[in-house]
């Protein structure tokens, strides 16, 4: 099967051309300029007149690990010029889970990745094959360090011993054999929080031979960020591996304004050869589980035990005089999704006002009620920084959008056109390839992946085709369910998922993601 994409402005690594691309079947065959006197000609042909044949957007930092196999969740991705996003992210993913913690895993991580019901799987190569055919994008796998973490010890506040350490390592070395692309932390969550940096140095030790990534949501964004870097960093010098931060910002309003001494500490690593990347999403506005903003003192042992801390007036009193729990600005935190629906929209203050509650009544009440599955929106960051952190060469785009509830943060639905639609069109802090390259090319070598975010002959056909004078987000905090506009095609691995604006749901051409 061969298609002609004819017409378009075409992205390529030496600059935007009037072209035509040749695919044939799952790979780009052939781009020939406009000039050219053999034009193409293939089995079928989509009219790019007027519009932009960019490489398939890479989401890097996602939580679609569920949402991949459901159409209605991962349109949203396609309509944006997605082809390609990551899984497992934060340290927590449904693979490899064993038998005995599966329980808990879900219900401590439901609201972040959704209910993955028969997906659990015991290895990586397990989750691979479950996706086979039946995925709507392509996915690049990591091995979750919680999970070899939660194998050996639960979600208990202990330290590894000499062999959990060399399972867990073991474990680890596993998953990459068989697919996983990079190693992810979540050093806030539990039961990663725990974990010491001879824990690291252990877990990442198989990264260093294939120079796969070690992604890291730190232990701090807010008044401790800089110490939190400077233990990725460690890492990075001590294996020479690369070192990517997760949505990288400064969320204490202590720290607003110093983001260009944040970047100087950064550049400071990158001179001396460490490889250090971030991610970030175009929103003051961050999201997660309600229950992560408790401290570790109360999650630590899982989500059963939680639960049974929180219906003890005694515990919810120590809460409430907890200083990190005390300074917490709680009107800012809104809740996106409960279990039975209520109280979405509602700050956690209004909430706590609403039925005379102090705060921690109000928040340990609403997570005993909605068994712990609650996700918020967190407004949290200042724009300024934001934006430094944006546009340095080193920043890439990841949307950390959590696909299911029923006011989710409107970067699912928008976080790619709303990152051009601020540094392209409004701040004109970026030409249209340099954002391009940060939304695809820069994440495909993040992975040393030659094969995708690029336009040239034998590269995967993931492509998207869209107006970049209507590319634009659409979703609201209102409205977050909203698709972005100006995408009229999107083809991953040669297939027509999204044609003239139409969204093809049967199309399940979406596959694991090797080097």
């Amino acid at each position: 099967m061969e298609l002609v994409l004819k017409g378009g402005r075409v992205v390529t690594e030496d600059g935007l051309i009037d072209a035509s691309v040749l695919i044939h079947d799952d790979r780009i065959a052939a781009v020939v300029p406009a000039a050219s006197k053999s034009p193409l000609r293939g089995d079928d042909a989509l009219n790019c007149t007027g519009l932009v044949v960019a490489p398939g957007l890479i989401d890097a930092h996602s939580h679609d690990d569920v949402a991949v196999r459901k159409p209605e969740s991962y349109e949203a991705k396609i309509r944006q010029g997605v082809t390609t996003t990551t899984i497992g992210m934060d340290g927590l993913g449904y693979a490899p889970i064993p038998a005995e913690h599966a329980k808990s895993v879900v219900q401590y991580w439901q609201p972040v990745d959704g209910n993955p019901g028969f997906m659990i799987s015991a290895s990586i190569a397990k989750q691979a094959r479950s996706y086979g055919g039946r995925i709507g994008l392509n996915v690049i796998l990591h091995a979750p360090h919680a999970n070899f973490r939660i194998a050996e010890t639960g979600f208990e506040n202990r330290r590894l011993s000499s062999d959990q350490l060399t399972r867990a390592q073991n474990g680890v070395a596993a998953a990459l054999d068989q697919g996983a692309l990079g190693l992810t932390t979540g050093l806030s969550y539990v039961p990663a929080v725990f974990s010491t940096l001879e824990e690291l140095l252990r877990l990442t030790r198989p990264l260093a031979a294939p120079s796969l990534p070690y992604i890291s949501h730190l232990r701090s964004y807010g008044l401790d960020i800089f110490r939190a870097i400077d233990e990725a960093v460690r890492l990075g010098e001590a294996l020479n591996i690369p070192i990517h931060m997760s949505h990288l910002h400064l969320s204490h309003p202590q720290m607003f304004g110093r983001a260009a001494e944040l970047l100087d500490h950064l550049q400071r690593a990158i001179q001396r050869g460490v490889r250090v990347t971030w991610d970030l999403y175009p929103y003051s506005a961050g999201s997660s589980i309600l229950h992560s903003y408790l401290p570790a003192w109360l999650t630590e042992g899982g989500p059963s035990r939680l639960v049974g801390r929180l219906t003890d007036p005694r515990t919810v009193k120590r809460l409430a005089n907890d200083p990190e729990f005390a300074s917490f600005d709680w009107t800012k935190v809104v809740i996106a999704s409960t279990e039975t629906g209520r109280h979405v929209g509602q700050s956690v203050d209004n909430i706590a006002n609403e039925h005379h509650l102090a705060t921690a009544e109000a928040v340990a009440q609403l997570l005993t009620a909605e068994n712990l599955r609650v996700s918020c929106l967190v407004h949290q960051t200042d724009s300024k920084d934001d934006d430094l952190l944006a546009t340095a060469d080193e920043a890439i785009v990841g949307s950390d959008g959590l696909p299911f509830g029923q006011k989710p943060h409107p970067r699912c639905y928008a976080a790619f056109p709303a990152f051009y639609d601020r540094y392209v069109r409004q701040l004109r802090r970026m030409t249209l390839e340099q954002a391009l390259r940060k939304m695809s090319t820069q994440s495909a070598d993040l992975y040393g992946l030659t094969e995708r975010g690029r336009i040239r002959p034998t590269a995967k056909a993931d492509l998207m085709i869209f107006d970049p004078d209507r590319y634009t987000p659409m979703a609201t905090y209102e409205e977050p369910r909203r698709f972005a506009d100006g995408v009229y095609h999107v083809l991953v691995n040669g297939k027509v998922v999204l044609r003239d604006g139409v969204f093809n749901a049967s199309v399940r051409a979406g596959e694991v993601v090797t080097r």
